[in-house]
């Protein structure tokens, strides 16, 4: 690389340092607020370990099902407890089973638990009525259910500036189903009643026959309400009723302590790989500390800039193990790539040769095993519990940056510092004695390992 690249792409670097500096300490609401982004606290999101919440424990009622059915309405239970609570995806939310018919919910930050359990725990069976015009009419039962239910989204009414849920029938059958009903009842004056559980969500005439499977629900106390009634909606109903067995709120200061301590772990565990590194390859180990010092802080804007993002990252004691566990795999590569470049100068190459010949020859095994270690995250994400999720996402993200640090930055440091005349020398990078007076003659110095 051209000395102009070099040091354009160290300008980038230090560029990229300085923005991440301000974002990750105190002031950073200045420039989101210089970029448009108002009234948002730039945060890491921390799990129930650290920051305290609400922990449910329910017990589901299997004692009607036959012995074979029971897994399956406890595999059904916890994929609905968890579209409810966590509809995007993305949160910390633990929601895990233990033994035969109990459920255990970890909501972090969540302080209302009545609230927290009363959503979580309704049945929430949903029913449609039609009711023929008459004074003395009946409800009557249709083959239309939640299970028919495609969609649900909570909005506001244009017109009347009132809370909504508009909803969309599966298509085929079920919009078929809710066609034929919607045209009946326009035709007889009735009225048509959508029930979930005990609460009438929508009792009114139908103007027209609805074709489309396209509906609407109102009389909403507020949009709270209504978001939280389309989240059963498309969550659907529990298999089998469950009970709230016991609710707990979790404090913090557990999670403070654990923080302080992580913390003090973190500094420990990056100032002894600096001190080795430093100590075991010279300049070229305080370049890499440098880098490693970046890829912290990278992963500190990392994790704060997902927060502002519809899938946070949420920090939970596990995802602190990942990350103090990636600065080994960051090092790892550097280690590799330094090795590789003491055998390049006991060969007799000057410092550049043997720096650009070691970051060759060391990139297939950092690409192999950083790759292995991703294949092993996205393992532990997808088929591991919840906790184990957290230390999984961390790991990878921290073996991504780690693979950037290594492989720019500290190129970019190394280079820069080995075409000088003072990191032009072998003694700069190692303990050892090479003959560097004359990098051609074979012959080593008296003292040499050669």
């Amino acid at each position: 690389m051209q000395p102009k690249q070099l040091k354009r792409r160290l300008v980038f670097i230090m560029l990229l340092a300085a923005i991440a500096i301000a974002l990750a300490f105190p002031r950073e609401d200045r420039i989101l607020r210089a970029v448009g982004i108002k009234n948002t606290a730039l945060k890491v999101k921390l799990g129930l370990d650290l920051q305290g919440g609400t922990s449910l424990t329910y017990e589901a009622d299997l004692k009607d099902l036959p012995a074979n059915q029971k897994a399956e309405a406890m595999d059904g239970v916890l994929n609905v407890i968890t579209k409810r609570i966590n509809p995007t995806g993305t949160s910390e939310a633990l929601i895990q089973q233990s033994g035969e018919s109990r459920i255990v919910v970890q909501l972090p930050g969540v302080t209302d638990a009545q609230a927290a359990a009363e959503q979580i725990g309704r049945t929430a069976q949903l029913s449609f009525y039609s009711i023929p015009g008459g004074e003395n009419a009946v409800p009557q039962s249709t083959e239309l259910s939640g299970k028919d239910l495609d969609k649900a989204t909570a909005d506001i009414d244009p017109q009347t500036a009132t809370p909504i849920i508009r909803f969309t029938m599966k298509p085929g059958d079920a919009t078929k189903k809710f066609s034929d009903l919607t045209s009946e009842i326009n035709k007889n004056g009735g009225r048509l009643v959508i029930v979930l559980d005990n609460d009438v969500l929508f009792n009114g005439s139908v103007s027209s026959p609805i074709t489309d499977g396209v509906g609407q629900m109102t009389g909403f106390a507020d949009v709270k309400t209504a978001k939280e009634t389309a989240v059963l909606l498309n969550a659907g109903a529990l298999p089998v009723p469950v009970s709230l067995s016991s609710q707990r709120t979790v404090g913090a200061t557990l999670g403070s302590e654990s923080i302080a301590r992580s913390l003090i772990a973190g500094v420990i565990g990056i100032a002894a790989v600096m001190i080795f590194m430093i100590f075991s390859y010279r300049w070229a180990g305080l370049l890499a500390s440098a880098a490693l010092s970046l890829y912290a802080l990278f992963n500190l804007v990392l994790f704060k800039l997902s927060s502002l993002t519809p899938w946070p990252i949420v920090l939970t004691l596990a995802g602190i193990a990942g990350f103090i566990l990636s600065i080994g795999m960051a090092v790892d590569a550097n280690i590799l790539i330094f090795e590789r470049m003491k055998e390049e100068i006991r060969s007799g190459k000057t410092v550049h040769t043997a720096m650009i010949t070691g970051f060759k020859r060391a990139w297939s095994s950092i690409r192999d095993s950083n790759i292995s270690t991703l294949l092993t995250c996205f393992i532990l994400y997808t088929f591991g519990a919840p906790i184990i999720k957290g230390f999984a996402v961390t790991l990878a993200i921290g073996v991504a940056i780690s693979m950037l640090t290594a492989i720019t930055i500290s190129r970019t440091f190394l280079q820069l510092f080995a075409d000088t005349a003072f990191g032009s020398s072998p003694r700069r990078y190692s303990g050892i004695s090479f003959a560097e007076e004359d990098p051609a003659s074979k012959k080593p110095k008296k003292g040499s390992t050669k």
